[in-house]
C-alpha cells in the first residue's frame, strides 16, 4: 500500500470511529428528551414502533443519522420507517467503492461500473431530494457515452436539490469527461459553498456559470485554461479559499482584486504555470509547489502562513523572504536539489513562530551543511518549533572516535525555542553539530526527537500494522546514527528536556 493509500485509509478509520462514538454519546445523553425522529410518518406507525426507541427530538435523530455510514443508514431504513423517513432525507450522500460496498477485483473485472450505477440510481430515486446539503462521487469506471449520461444525471439531480457541498473524483480511466456547467446557470449554482473537481474538463463561460456563494475551490487534474479560471474567478466574489494542483493548461494565474475574501491559495505541480500574481488585499496563506516562477503578491505584509516547494527554496527563504514577508509566522520549505549550505543574511523573521524544513531529493549532488540551518534560528527569535525532515540518503561522515567540537555562528541564544524534532537524522557531523549547538544555547527548549528513519508511519502506530519498507543502507544508516546520538548527544541533553529517540522497529525490519 502506498503512501497516500495509508492516509486515505486511516483517515476514514478516524472518521468511523469518531462517528460512531458521536452517535453514541448523543443516545446516552439525550434518552430522556421528548420529540419524534420523523414527525411526517408518525401517523402511519404503530405504537410499538414510535416507543421501541428513545423518544427524542427529531433533529438529534438527523443528527444520528448523518453520523452513520451509508451502508448502516441503509441498513437502519429497512427495519423503521422513522429511519427510512431519514434516509430518504439524508444530508449527506457520498458514493464510493467503500461507501456502497463494492470491491477492487470487481473493478478490475470490468463489472464495477454496472454495479456502482445501479447502486447509485436505487438511491437517488428513492431519495427526496430535500435536506440534500453534501453530494461526493468517487467513479470508478470506463470512459464511455454510458458513464457521462450516469454522472450528468447524478450531478442534475443533486444541484437541483439545492446542495451546498459538491466533489467529485473520477479515475484516470474518465479522463474525457466534461462536466456540464449548464447546470450551474440560471442561479442553481448559487447556493454551492464548496466544490471539489478532479481528473475532467470544466469549460466555464460567462454567460453560464453563476457560483455566488462559493467559498471554497478545488481543481486537481482539471483542463481549464487561463481564461475560463479567470471567468469562475470573476463570479466567485466570496471565494475564501482557493487550491490549483496538476491544472497544466494554466500558464499565467492572476488573482483580481475583487476577490476581497480570499485567504488561502494553494497552487501544486502546474508544470505549464510561468507566473503567479494576486492582487488579493487578504491573503495570508499561501502554498506553492513546482518549478520556480514569478511571484507578485499584492499586500506581502498580510502573509502568516508560507509553504514553497522547489528547487533551492531553503537558500530563497533564507535571503529573501525576511524582506519580501515579514511578517510571517508559519513557514514551511522543502527542496529537491539545493546548495551546499544555507546563506548567512541580514533579513530577520521577527514574527516567525514555527519553521519546518524538508529535504525531499533522494541524493543531493554534494555533502550538504546542516550546521548552517543555524541561519535561520538567529534570524527568528519568536521561533518556538522547529522541525527538520532529511529524506534523502546522507553520508555518514562520522568515524565515531574523535570529540565534536560544535562551531560557533554567533553567541545569539535561542531564547523560545521549545520544540525540535529531526527526522532522517543520521551521523553526518553537520548534523551532530547543529543538535549539539541547539542543546547548548537553548535554554527554552521543553521536546527534542530523532527519528532515526526516514518513514512516516510505524506499525507502533495504532492505525498501522506495518511499516514502510526500507533498504539495507537505511538500516545501517540508523545504526550508525544510534551510536552517534549515544556517543555526542545523550550526556549533554538537560534533565528538564523529554528526550526521544525513534529507531527503526524490530518487528518490520531485518536485523
Amino acid at each position: 500500500m502506498g503512501l497516500l493509500g495509508l492516509n486515505r485509509l486511516m483517515s476514514v478509520q478516524r472518521e468511523q470511529r469518531c462517528r460512531q462514538i458521536e452517535a453514541n454519546r448523543l443516545l446516552a445523553s439525550t434518552d430522556k428528551r421528548k420529540g419524534s425522529p420523523c414527525k411526517q410518518d408518525n401517523s402511519r406507525c404503530s405504537k410499538r414502533e414510535r416507543y421501541s426507541q428513545p423518544d427524542l427530538p427529531e433533529d438529534i435523530w438527523r443528527l444520528i443519522h448523518s453520523l452513520l455510514s451509508l451502508q448502516d443508514a441503509a441498513r437502519a431504513a429497512c427495519v423503521s420507517r422513522a429511519f427510512l423517513c431519514l434516509w430518504r432525507c439524508r444530508p449527506h450522500l457520498t458514493f464510493s467503492l467503500q461507501t456502497l460496498g463494492l470491491s477492487k477485483m470487481a473493478c478490475k473485472k470490468g463489472g464495477i461500473a454496472r454495479d456502482y450505477n445501479k447502486k447509485v440510481d436505487r438511491i437517488l430515486k428513492k431519495h427526496s431530494g430535500t435536506g440534500m446539503k453534501k453530494f461526493e462521487i468517487e467513479f470508478y469506471g470506463p470512459s464511455n457515452a454510458n458513464t457521462y449520461y450516469h454522472l450528468n444525471n447524478w450531478l442534475e439531480i443533486a444541484i437541483t436539490s439545492g446542495i451546498e457541498e459538491l466533489t467529485l473524483r473520477l479515475t484516470p480511466d474518465v479522463t474525457k469527461y466534461n462536466f456540464p456547467c449548464s447546470l450551474l446557470s440560471d442561479g442553481r449554482g448559487d447556493l454551492i459553498q464548496s466544490l471539489h473537481l478532479s481528473h475532467c474538463s470544466f469549460r466555464p463561460t460567462v454567460e453560464v456559470v453563476s457560483l455566488r456563494s462559493l467559498t471554497s475551490l478545488d481543481l486537481c487534474l482539471v483542463r481549464i485554461t487561463d481564461r475560463e479560471l479567470g471567468i469562475l474567478l470573476s463570479n466567485s466574489l466570496v471565494l475564501e479559499k482557493l487550491g490549483i494542483k496538476y491544472c497544466d493548461k494554466i500558464n499565467c494565474l492572476k488573482i483580481s482584486c475583487v476577490l476581497e475574501r480570499l485567504s488561502s491559495l494553494e497552487v501544486f505541480e502546474c508544470y505549464s504555470l510561468q507566473m503567479v500574481e494576486s492582487k488579493s488585499p487578504n491573503l495570508c496563506s499561501f502554498c506553492f509547489g513546482g518549478e520556480q516562477v514569478q511571484f507578485s503578491i499584492g499586500e506581502p505584509l498580510q502573509m502568516k502562513n508560507l509553504q514553497v516547494i522547489f528547487p533551492n527554496s531553503i537558500s530563497f527563504g533564507r535571503a529573501e523572504l525576511p524582506f519580501s514577508m515579514p511578517n510571517l509566522e508559519t513557514l514551511n520549505i522543502s527542496s529537491r536539489c539545493e546548495m551546499s549550505h544555507t546563506p548567512t543574511a541580514p533579513g530577520k523573521f521577527l514574527h516567525l513562530r514555527y519553521l519546518s524544513i524538508t529535504f525531499a531529493g533522494w541524493r543531493f549532488s554534494r555533502a550538504y551543511d546542516y550546521f548552517s540551518l543555524v541561519s535561520f534560528l538567529d534570524a527568528s527569535p519568536l521561533l518556538e518549533t522547529f522541525i527538520l525532515c532529511i529524506l534523502q540518503k546522507g553520508k555518514h561522515d562520522l568515524t565515531l572516535r574523535d570529540p565534536i567540537y560544535p562551531r560557533q555562528m554567533s553567541e545569539r541564544q535561542h531564547d523560545s525555542l521549545k520544540n525540535v524534532k529531526i527526522n532522517g537524522f543520521s551521523s553526518t557531523k553537520s548534523l551532530v553539530e547543529l543538535t549539539c549547538h541547539i542543546l547548548q544555547n537553548t535554554t527554552s527548549l521543553e521536546c527534542l526527537t530523532l527519528d532515526t528513519t526516514r518513514i512516516e508511519f510505524r506499525c507502533s502506530d495504532s492505525s498501522v500494522d506495518v511499516c514502510l519498507p526500507s533498504d539495507r543502507d537505511a538500516i545501517k544508516g540508523a545504526h550508525k546514527a544510534l551510536l552517534a546520538i549515544r556517543t555526542y548527544i545523550e550526556g549533554i541533553v538537560p534533565a528538564t528536556v523529554k528526550f526521544s529517540v525513534l529507531e527503526p522497529c524490530r518487528r518490520c525490519y531485518a536485523w
